[in-house]
């Protein structure tokens, strides 16, 4: 086989040779339609998230704490 030089010669030698791929020949097949049997994945569960236990303890004793200071201070 001689040197194919350009990009058109080699696509040339590939849409003539025999078996090859049909989307270079230009006899594409119809697509397959999607299977109907598709299974619905159960939803995931979230992992257990430890910073926000953290975050929602910090947040509520910082409003506990603020209700004990406007509590303290009008009774003073």
């Amino acid at each position: 086989m001689s040197e194919l030089t350009n990009l058109t010669d080699r696509l040339a030698h590939l849409r003539d040779r025999k078996g090859s791929s049909p989307v270079i020949t230009g006899n594409e097949s119809k697509p397959t339609p999607p299977r109907k049997t598709r299974k619905k994945l159960p939803e995931r569960r979230f992992a257990t998230d430890y910073f926000m236990f953290f975050v929602y303890a910090l947040l509520a004793v910082a409003v506990f704490t603020q209700f004990v200071l406007i509590a303290w201070l009008d009774v003073l």
